[in-house]
């Protein structure tokens, strides 16, 4: 559970990432035959010969088509059944899309090749120019994690922008590394109020005022309602995102409606949906992410995501075929580098089995040794950004503790340069010089590599 976290995301907004230094190749018959459209059942828009999904239909001045986005829409009682219907291949990813675009095979056979036998490092972002995470990481071990986070957070709002992809492409084609996206989504707090401003938590969220308190997340689903169209403009304005990261060869490992076990977040599990839940007539949550799948898979069909569900508690359990691994967010105490063996096995229960357990967002590294010595081998851990990692110049600050060349200070509550060396020295970790080639060059980083030719290294 990640609520005191999501404080320091939303100072983040507000600090405005201030830091200490400055073609359609695809056919257009749903690959489940599950879905159908009012009007035409392909994406539209420019042909994009690079390509391999459906382009995303905009308007000329750049913005979503909503006439053609609304003819699409989700019968989920035919996809349940064609889904239930499919049998579950743990072998290959559920995007039938997926399984024709060579990038994305490249980067599933590397997973489903080290899952159990290593794990893979990964490290949430947020201040895309600095990245004084890695700088942490880098001035330790000469090394960083194999995988970066990014968030569609941005997206939408008062001030959109598109910052995270186009690091998420940087990283990727620049420097080789994996990238995985979640997707903090802001909506209108009141959808009759369009100054109400928007956010990404829900009602029932003590800890900040910027919360949803008239949107409907079941009407979000529901053709013909208010929230249907911003999720649909929403939906796809993210998917047109995917396409670019897409075209230029970079798989995502996909993280949609996360933690939604708790009420934080607005399509989360509310205390409203109790009578529902007790009668056995729940499905909100199942809802958007069957909506999200099919618009993505047989829509747009999207050929570069590897899902992941995070919704952690059976309440929200989806269908096997729409996931290929499962995540859980684990915050406990700064000093427990634990391998979470409770979490894990709370989280194989609820899962398919065979499917790869993922420890999505974390307050700490696990111990990689402890992994081994208990059998807790996550596929990838990410903990998340900020003094989770560094020392804040002061309580509460996303700037950094910085030495005089620049280099931030580890935080000593949750972690040393000895335990990094430690961690990062073990054969079970994959670091980013570990990784195979994917779609890039392997390039250091830009802000690694200005930083580190007048750093101080540690003897």
């Amino acid at each position: 559970m990640k609520k005191f976290a999501s404080v320091i995301l939303s100072l983040a907004m507000i600090l405005s990432l201030t830091a200490c230094d400055k073609s359609v190749n695809s056919s257009d018959t749903p690959s489940d035959g599950s879905s159908s459209a009012v009007g035409d059942e392909s994406s539209g828009g420019e042909s994009n010969p690079t390509a391999l999904s459906n382009p995303v239909k905009k308007t000329a001045d750049g913005d979503i088509d909503m006439e053609a986005a609304l003819a699409y829409e989700t019968d989920y009682e035919a996809l349940k059944k064609s889904l239930s219907e499919r049998e579950v291949d743990l072998s290959q990813p559920v995007s039938l899309n997926a399984r024709n675009n060579p990038e994305t095979m490249k980067v599933w056979k590397f997973l489903k090749e080290g899952y159990g036998k290593q794990m893979i490092s990964a490290q949430q972002q947020m201040d895309h120019r600095a990245t004084f995470e890695d700088k942490v990481y880098y001035d330790a071990v000469d090394d960083i994690p194999a995988m970066k986070g990014y968030d569609f957070i941005f997206v939408t709002g008062i001030n959109p922008n598109r910052g995270d992809i186009d690091a998420a492409l940087k990283w990727a084609t620049e420097s080789n590394g994996l990238v995985t996206f979640t997707w903090h989504w802001n909506v209108p707090r009141d959808i009759d109020d369009p100054n109400s401003g928007v956010a990404f938590y829900g009602p029932e969220y003590s800890e900040s005022d910027e919360k949803t308190r008239n949107f409907d997340p079941l009407k979000a689903s529901t053709p013909g309602t208010k929230e249907y169209e911003v999720a649909v403009h929403d939906m796809d304005l993210v998917a047109s995102f995917l396409q670019e990261l897409e075209a230029a060869g970079v798989t995502v490992l996909w993280r949609p409606f996360h933690e939604a076990s708790g009420s934080w977040f607005w399509w989360g599990i509310q205390p409203g949906d109790r009578d529902a839940i007790k009668a056995g007539t729940y499905e909100t949550y199942q809802r958007l992410w069957y909506m999200m799948y099919d618009r993505f898979e047989n829509y747009h069909k999207l050929s570069n995501l590897i899902w992941i569900w995070n919704g952690q508690t059976k309440m929200c359990e989806v269908d096997p075929n729409t996931y290929d691994i499962a995540g859980t967010d684990v915050y406990p105490s700064k000093d427990d580098h634990s391998p979470q063996t409770k979490k894990y096995e709370e989280l194989k229960n609820m899962t398919y089995e065979g499917k790869m357990l993922a420890l999505t967002e974390c307050g700490n590294i696990p111990d990689p040794q402890q992994c081994i010595d208990e059998g807790v081998m996550w596929l990838y851990f990410m903990p998340w950004y900020g003094d989770f990692i560094y020392e804040p110049s002061s309580p509460g600050s996303s700037i950094p503790k910085c030495d005089l060349f620049g280099t931030p200070q580890p935080n000593s509550e949750r972690l040393s340069v000895e335990m990094l060396k430690e961690y990062f020295g073990n054969p079970a970790v994959i670091s980013w010089k570990d990784l195979p080639e994917f779609c890039g060059e392997r390039n250091i980083p830009e802000p690694i590599r200005v930083w580190d030719a007048t750093r101080q290294p540690h003897s």
